[in-house]
């Protein structure tokens, strides 16, 4: 048995069909397997589907001629065939009654625990994940772990990059309303109060020197907190310069 694949069971298909140099109604097509999206490569699979021919006289057997006999005297075609086949029309959204917003929310909240822990345990590390805290617009995750540095990361960089897929998730499955926060070992809690002396301490240099002073990139969540701690000092004032991800706090005189 040779297994075709595509993006599609159509894409698939017309890649057997081109190996066998075959028109539809000569071949018999069997799904060896459907396609599934994944989420950013995780789980992905395509289209897996046997095409064999079928027994065009009297004379010939009754059993199907397999294509491994003709594939490996045939031009790749795999490529060619995902590239043109036909994409599917986009559906128009349905209308969501409240009660299924929640069960859509429910259901994404608890597939994301599931997609952090199949990424975390890719990375090696040993760790559960609690819900602590969920409100409407609002969930907090916590690991618990032996290698809290490890997930952390260098400057928050590994937590980080955690929370920013875990909101992307969200938002790719009806959740886009709700905000979420990953923690470990209370991380977040100290690095609001580093933040918050950073933010105090380049004010007070600012004011010395009276020249802006741009702080190093971080995400936007933290640049959120360097501008309220700030907002009502009358001596500065903030605003976030950049292109993500490189985007940063300038902190200037007034």
């Amino acid at each position: 048995m040779t297994i075709f694949t595509g993006k599609t069971i159509e894409a698939a298909t017309a890649a057997g069909l081109a190996t066998l140099n075959a028109p539809r109604e000569q071949v018999t097509v069997t799904v060896v397997a459907t396609p599934r999206k994944g989420w950013l490569g995780i789980g992905h699979r395509d289209a897996q589907v046997d095409v064999v021919l079928k027994a065009m006289t009297p004379a010939a057997s009754s059993t199907p001629v397999s294509a491994a006999n003709l594939a490996s005297s045939a031009a790749p075609v795999k490529a060619a065939a995902e590239a043109t086949a036909p994409s599917e029309p986009a559906a128009a959204e349905p209308s969501v009654s409240p009660a299924e917003r929640r069960q859509q929310r429910q259901a994404a909240i608890e597939g994301v625990q599931d997609y952090l822990a199949t990424i975390v345990d890719q990375l090696g590390i040993d760790a559960t994940l609690d819900l602590e805290s969920s409100a409407h617009r609002q969930i907090r995750l916590a690991f618990t772990t032996d290698k809290e540095g490890l997930l952390i990361g260098k400057h928050g960089r590994t937590i980080n990059a955690l929370q920013s897929l875990a909101q992307l998730y969200l938002n790719h499955h009806g959740a886009a309303h709700v905000e979420i926060e990953l923690d470990v070992a209370g991380y977040r809690e100290r690095r609001a109060a580093t933040l918050s002396r950073l933010a105090d301490n380049t004010a007070r240099e600012v004011v010395a020197s009276g020249k802006p002073i741009y702080l190093d990139p971080m995400p936007s969540f933290e640049r959120k907190q360097i501008h309220a701690v700030l907002a009502k000092n009358q001596y500065v004032t903030t605003y976030s310069a950049g292109k993500e991800p490189h985007r940063a706090v300038v902190i200037q005189p007034v």
